[in-house]
């Protein structure tokens, strides 16, 4: 476990994190939800390795990060879908209307040949910190999976023409 307390559910975590759950992440009906983590989009391979290497550096432990290179998330996605009973093909036909998190982008941008940053925040402090790590390495498309809700990060920024 790493040096930070407590987490952003207030659950203090174990020592082995959703990233490394053989089914990460995912919902008991089959969807990806990774939950008290940060999720970003990077790009660049290189960056995406640089970035995932540089939160290692700064005191997370390799169970509290996941690079998912464009070509596993595609995978992983094809697995989850493949191994879904006709429980969750029936919920999961009516929570693809009505889906607010907007987990399915990351499937997007792995069809794009991006790449999937996940990294556990345990805090308030700790999404920020993380946000402002990721966009050194050009992160985007970055939100908060938490128990409850989703949360873009940064918030949207509205561009002045």
């Amino acid at each position: 476990m790493s040096k930070r307390e407590g987490d952003a559910s207030g659950d203090k975590g174990s020592p082995m994190t959703q990233a490394y759950s053989p089914k990460f992440p995912q919902t008991a009906v089959g969807s990806l939800y990774p939950t008290n983590y940060v999720v970003g989009v990077i790009d660049d391979l290189e960056d995406a390795q640089q970035a995932s290497q540089a939160f290692i550096d700064t005191g997370y432990s390799i169970n509290e990060t996941r690079l998912m290179e464009s070509q596993e998330a595609l995978e992983k996605i094809q697995e989850l879908e493949n191994g879904k009973n006709r429980f969750q093909r029936f919920f999961s036909s009516f929570q693809a209307a009505t889906d607010e998190t907007g987990a399915d982008v990351y499937h997007f941008e792995a069809k794009l040949g991006h790449h999937i940053l996940y990294v556990r925040a345990f805090s308030q402090n700790d999404i920020a910190k993380i946000c402002e790590l990721m966009e050194h390495f050009n992160a985007h498309t970055m939100k908060f999976f938490g128990v409850w809700s989703v949360a873009d990060l940064p918030p949207r920024k509205i561009q002045q023409h």
